[in-house]
């Protein structure tokens, strides 16, 4: 029986749930027309694999780090590490072992996919052993990790991203970045700054104007990348369900403690769900030409009709 719980125990400490957000890598093999290659598909998952190593490698390193200011959250205090259920010694072996299993996939793909790997690894690194203690820098390291991880997905299947998706990643990663540091804010009021340090420079006027600043430059370049699109200016489509879906993160971020963890709320809510879907669907139908094409028929069709030709 204990070491059924401690097998249940080493799966939680690598947050499989948070592998959600490593779906980021199949975004320049969608918009680079190539989803449909076997092959290339491959690859793509063989990557995703690989970030969700690295990323639990990460979550292990964090947790055993932040044991002790763990012990004091409501929530996180029941994390296997702080909770005592895996030891030191076994969350470094565990550790270790994700990373070995990241670098060679990562090997095995593209060795040059390395240094990609490698360079999320270290800023992570940085991130969990000094910069998290750093306000604003704190988020910015959280920000560079999503993008990171599109540019991982980019780099396996030797696909060019753009910029502006790049920009648009930051920002979007960053307003994530941001609620996630008002619940905590909410969630542990007095008890905020013993869990971690950085709470201490944050409040609740001060994050609402920088999410200000953020969230209209998101718009704003999200509707230039749009509109620049090699797809052409119908992508422009998917505009209204990006303004949606942020309305809806900041509509829970007032009624709930959800925006707490993102993953979750991409889990959990089904107006979010509903809204990413629609997203998804028709992105793919303006990049693999399926609207144009329907739209030239239907009006060559209408066009058959005419009377003087």
């Amino acid at each position: 029986m204990q070491t059924e719980s401690k097998l249940r125990a080493v799966v939680r400490i690598c947050r499989p749930e948070q592998w959600t957000k490593n779906l980021i890598v199949w975004a320049p093999i969608l918009f680079a027309k190539k989803i449909t290659e076997p092959e290339l598909c491959i690859k793509v998952a063989a990557c995703m694999v690989a970030m969700c190593a690295m990323s639990s490698t990460v979550y292990v390193l964090n947790d055993l780090i932040d044991r002790d200011a763990d012990r004091l959250h409501p929530t996180k205090k029941e994390r296997p590490i702080a909770k005592g259920i895996i030891g030191p010694g076994l969350a470094v072996a565990l550790a270790t072992t994700l990373v070995l299993i990241a670098v060679t996939i990562g090997a095995i793909i593209r060795p040059s996919l390395l240094l990609v790997i490698g360079a999320y690894l270290g800023i992570m690194l940085l991130y969990v052993t000094r910069l998290k203690k750093y306000p604003l820098l704190d988020v910015c390291c959280i920000s560079a990790g999503f993008v990171l991880r599109a540019v991982a997905g980019g780099a396996a299947v030797y696909v060019p991203i753009s910029a502006w998706f790049l920009i648009c990643t930051s920002l979007g990663s960053l307003f994530l970045a941001l609620e996630k540091r008002r619940q905590e804010l909410v969630v542990l009021d007095q008890l905020a700054q013993s869990h971690r340090a950085t709470l201490a420079h944050y409040t609740p006027e001060m994050l609402n104007r920088i999410e200000g600043l953020i969230l209209p430059s998101l718009l704003t370049c999200y509707a230039i990348y749009s509109f620049q699109s090699v797809n052409g200016p119908l992508m422009l489509l998917t505009l209204p369900f990006v303004v949606f879906g942020l309305m809806r993160y900041q509509m829970l971020s007032t009624v709930s403690t959800t925006t707490a963890s993102p993953e979750k709320v991409l889990l959990t809510d089904r107006p979010l769900q509903i809204t990413i879907i629609l997203w998804l669907l028709t992105a793919s139908i303006v990049v693999y030409d399926v609207l144009p094409s329907i739209f030239h028929n239907l009006v060559a069709d209408i066009d058959s009709f005419a009377v003087f030709k």
